[in-house]
């Protein structure tokens, strides 16, 4: 069903092929719209916060395709840090992983249980995770997230969600666009006996634009 507005925000709705597979997605027309948000603009005061979960990166996409590249899931339990729209979520549930969405903006949650029922995709879950605030015991078989050190000041926290969420033979795989604020991110995972392996990747958007970045791949030795 096609929508002109979802909770409030007037959407667009594409169908991107991705990885040989086709993904309905809808997000708000415009994100430069949401700077003018009252409540936007208080969260930014409060904590610098701005509303990137609101459209689909072209990380994303390069995550996506090495996703649906990847390991069959086979029912195993993943999370998406920072899912936005949901499209990393989308591909990892299309593998077989037992994916839960997760943001730390309750918008984009929403945003990415709606993509996921538009195409008929079942999520083990959506909620909300900041992390900034590590796990207690380690959970996940794999974690994902699409351009998350975008800022210097997420590596270390990162990292230390990454040590505090990865099963014994868990991995997290993670895209940037080849962000100079994400060159240290190895360096904190390595403080916490993590290791880790980078792949240059790139793909040409479904909009017809060339992406190149990086997929670094996180794991215990």
């Amino acid at each position: 069903m096609n929508r002109d507005s979802y909770l409030g925000y007037v959407v667009r709705r594409e169908t991107w092929r991705i990885g040989g597979c086709s993904f309905d997605l809808t997000w708000p027309a415009d994100i430069d719209a949401l700077l003018d948000y009252p409540e936007v603009r208080e969260r930014f005061a409060r904590d610098q916060y701005m509303p990137y979960w609101a459209q689909p990166w072209p990380a994303a996409v390069l995550l996506a395709e090495a996703i649906l590249a990847g390991d069959e899931g086979r029912g195993r339990p993943a999370v998406e840090l920072g899912c936005g729209v949901g499209l990393v979520s989308l591909a990892a549930a299309k593998m077989g992983w037992s994916v839960t969405a997760s943001d730390y903006d309750e918008h984009a949650i929403a945003f990415a249980q709606l993509n996921a029922a538009n195409n008929n995709i079942r999520l083990a879950g959506a909620r909300m995770i900041d992390f900034r605030l590590p796990l207690q015991s380690p959970a996940y078989d794999r974690v994902l997230g699409a351009d998350l050190t975008y800022e210097r000041r997420n590596a270390e926290p990162l990292a230390q969600w990454l040590a505090s969420s990865l099963t014994a033979q868990g991995e997290a795989w993670l895209s940037d666009p080849n962000r100079s604020a994400g060159d240290a991110f190895p360096s904190h995972l390595r403080s916490l006996s993590l290791e880790v392996e980078v792949s240059a990747v790139e793909s040409t958007s479904p909009v017809g634009l060339l992406h190149r970045g990086r997929i670094w791949r996180v794991f215990r030795p």
